[in-house]
């Protein structure tokens, strides 16, 4: 922007309105201080008048009057609403010295030499203080030169000596010459200020360009700062959920070897560290296999999970239930000793054959059933829990051999272990 505007020096200031407006403030000021400068020196030339030639001070007044108060009133005008029409007024204002300076040609013979040479200055001047742009500056020019001519031929029908007149001419040449210069360096100036002007702008449009970049980007952050936060809680709620997932059967919904594992450690943690007894209870599904076999895989996962919703809906408040592989599973019974055990593993095996889920490979019940091995978990024993399961399976296995249908509770004092049939603990029960 700023290359284009020293090319062509009027450009900047026609096509940009808020130059142009800079530009005609700046001459409506000079254009006021000029015309009360220009008030102030034809007073002064009138005042000199009464000195210099008294016999036609009254004319003299009389003809510098009017030029008087075309300067004040050019000043008055275009401090209040003399920006439209700032350059006719500027160059009205800078007519008025060179009447007043012909007035003084005319009328006051001992002052003509000091006139002309007032007026070969007064187009330097007009340069400096009116700064108009080219096409206005030399149109002024050309209206000052027609007042300048009209005072050389004043000069020579007043019979003044011609060499006058041509240092007169010679003066109002030199003083064009200088004004046109003049001029050129202050347009010159006025465009190199235009193109700062116009590059501050232009850094300061960038800088807000930037700004604006600048806090779209912050949004931006913003927003996806609140899309990660809420996809952290979501993937925080979804690792909740998959070690949840991680932690229960997938057919029956009860909690798998892995929380079974868990639990357990936990379990035996807290009977060291506070004392206490447990109860470790392994169940299996008899003849299970025969079911599979006869009425199928689907009917054999049925059963699974029929099972495990009667161990949910037997099972207490607190105690844990687990599937412990295939047709097997496994309660954790908390604050439960030996006799603890009989009854709730007579709860289980009961409540498991009234479900009546059919199983005719399963004689002489032709239902559903299951055999269960127990054992308790102490201070003795927690420091080993794979010991204690070890127990409970091989008590298990006691309880299919003897039978089945029935519970076989591992007991440390004593070995070999005792039977309890089921219909002994339907009895005590």
């Amino acid at each position: 922007m700023q290359e284009r505007a020293t090319q062509n020096p009027n450009a900047t200031t026609h096509k940009d309105r808020r130059l142009r407006a800079v530009y005609r403030r700046e001459l409506q000021n000079s254009v006021f201080y000029s015309a009360l400068i220009v008030g102030a020196g034809i007073t002064a030339a009138a005042v000199a008048g009464f000195f210099q030639a008294p016999s036609v001070a009254l004319v003299t007044s009389v003809l510098m009057l009017p030029l008087l108060l075309a300067s004040l009133g050019a000043a008055r005008v275009v401090r209040r609403r003399g920006r439209r029409y700032v350059i006719p007024i500027g160059m009205l204002v800078g007519l008025l010295p060179l009447f007043s300076t012909w007035v003084a040609v005319v009328l006051m013979p001992g002052e003509r030499a000091t006139s002309m040479a007032c007026l070969g200055l007064i187009p330097l001047a007009f340069a400096i203080f009116i700064p108009l742009e080219r096409r206005a500056h030399i149109a002024w020019l050309i209206l000052a030169n027609l007042v300048l001519f009209s005072a050389v031929v004043s000069m020579v029908l007043l019979g003044e000596s011609p060499s006058l007149s041509i240092a007169a001419a010679v003066a109002g040449a030199l003083g064009t010459v200088l004004s046109l210069a003049t001029n050129d360096l202050q347009l010159r100036r006025r465009v190199q200020m235009n193109g700062q002007l116009l590059a501050v702008r232009g850094l300061y449009s960038r800088m807000k360009d930037h700004e604006q970049d600048l806090r779209r980007q912050d949004e931006f952050l913003f927003m996806q700062q609140e899309t990660l936060v809420v996809q952290q809680a979501e993937l925080l709620r979804l690792n909740e959920e998959l070690e949840s997932i991680a932690r229960l059967d997938a057919l029956t919904g009860l909690g798998n070897r892995l929380r079974l594992n868990e639990d357990l450690a936990a379990l035996a943690a807290r009977i060291e560290r506070n004392g206490g007894t447990a109860g470790v209870l392994l169940m299996d599904l008899d003849r299970f296999k025969r079911l599979n076999d006869s009425a199928g895989h689907l009917a054999g996962d049925a059963a699974l999970r029929g099972v495990a919703d009667v161990m949910r809906k037997t099972s207490r408040s607190g105690d844990g239930v687990y599937r412990y592989g295939g047709e097997e599973f496994l309660v954790l019974l908390h604050d439960c000793d030996e006799s603890g055990l009989q009854v709730a593993g007579q709860r289980y095996l009961t409540a498991i054959e009234a479900a009546g889920m059919a199983h005719p490979d399963n004689p002489p019940h032709g239902l559903v059933t299951a055999s269960a091995g127990a054992t308790e978990l102490s201070a003795a024993n927690c420091t080993d829990v794979d010991s204690a399961l070890h127990d409970a399976d091989e008590a298990l296995y006691v309880a299919k051999r003897s039978g089945r249908n029935r519970l076989h509770i591992h007991n440390q004092a004593e070995a070999p272990t005792a039977l309890i049939p089921l219909d002994q603990q339907r009895a005590a029960s």
